[in-house]
């Protein structure tokens, strides 16, 4: 059983040994917000939109949120996390709303954000919860119709080598080359059809995408996914 202090504490180092001022932002989230794909069908975030920033870590999307003009929210598991990225998004001169929160515990009101950034986050499950309990949560922050851009674990990535199978989709982090998420559960799909059978419960209008990149020895393998909440 993981002990969630604690996994907040190596998060809160990890990110705070991160000297350096200017981060950038993630691939598929510049892609799918810039991009014109031909599996890729939603109405794109305009300027004015509110976004909620799923564990925004250093703030590499945030700022790049900021950047497109719109109303950027953000949450983080710490204060820590909170305090030293708000202060390096600050002496970039962004001002996003950010505040502590989880997954399964969202710190805004019922109907708030236009549109969920979850990248490589909303597949993390807290002791005693689901991914299930995320996602109603998410879908309870978002506006009627408002739309969910998130990442979604392969179970093939290296991430869940030697992890335990819990049961329930999730499987109990061993390895991992960071050591963050050791004891950690995470819920891991093989497939879309899988995804969109576990997410259709509240969102609906899926578009799809797969990552499977080889970082010189090291297999991430992501699946892509933007929906629509019902």
């Amino acid at each position: 059983m993981e002990n969630t202090a604690e996994i907040d504490e190596r998060y809160t180092k990890f990110y705070g040994d991160r000297k350096h001022t200017k981060v950038y932002p993630t691939e598929f989230v510049v892609r799918t917000l810039l991009a014109d794909y031909p599996g890729l069908n939603y109405q794109k975030p305009q300027a004015g939109n509110s976004i909620l920033d799923m564990a925004f870590g250093d703030g590499r999307n945030t700022a790049f949120l900021c950047d497109l003009g719109l109303d950027v929210s953000g949450i983080e598991i710490s204060r820590g996390i909170i305090e030293q990225t708000g202060a390096r998004l600050k002496s970039l001169g962004y001002a996003p709303e950010l505040r502590v929160g989880r997954n399964s515990n969202i710190p805004f009101e019922n109907e708030t954000f236009d549109y969920i950034l979850a990248c490589h986050c909303c597949y993390y499950c807290d002791e005693g919860e689901t991914l299930l309990d995320n996602l109603n949560e998410y879908q309870r922050v978002m506006k009627p119709g408002g739309v969910l851009i998130a990442s979604v674990a392969d179970k093939t990535s290296y991430i869940f080598r030697n992890a335990e199978e819990m049961g329930d989709g999730s499987m109990r982090i061993a390895g991992d080359p960071y050591g963050n998420r050791n004891g950690y559960r995470l819920h891991g799909f093989s497939a879309e059809k899988d995804i969109e059978e576990y997410f259709s419960q509240y969102f609906g209008n899926f578009s799809f995408g797969h990552a499977n990149n080889d970082y010189y020895g090291r297999r991430e393998k992501l699946f892509w996914i933007v929906c629509q909440k019902k």
